[in-house]
């Protein structure tokens, strides 16, 4: 009897180190899934921030842009009117 209850304890001891590895395989998995999760997530809040950057570089680009326009309108107008003056004879 005292047989066969030690090797049902070694065969409960030999289960139990069995699951405590497998644990620790999946911790090893999880904690890389988690690096590579970090990893991603520092590399879209980069993309986001260059994103930002180039939105306000366009934005002042494109205000540049309309004040140049109207420069161009005023001078336009401004030749128009000089032309406007001269007669053919």
């Amino acid at each position: 009897e005292t047989l066969g209850i030690a090797e049902g304890a070694n065969d409960s001891l030999t289960a139990i180190s069995t699951a405590v590895s497998e644990i620790n395989d999946l911790n090893l998995i999880i904690a890389s899934a988690a690096q590579q999760q970090a990893h991603v997530a520092r590399e879209v809040d980069r993309n986001l921030v260059n994103i930002r950057d180039l939105s306000a570089q366009s934005s002042s680009g494109a205000q540049q842009t309309s004040s140049a326009s109207r420069e161009l309108s005023t001078l336009a107008l401004d030749l128009n009117n000089i032309v406007g003056r001269f007669r053919l004879s």
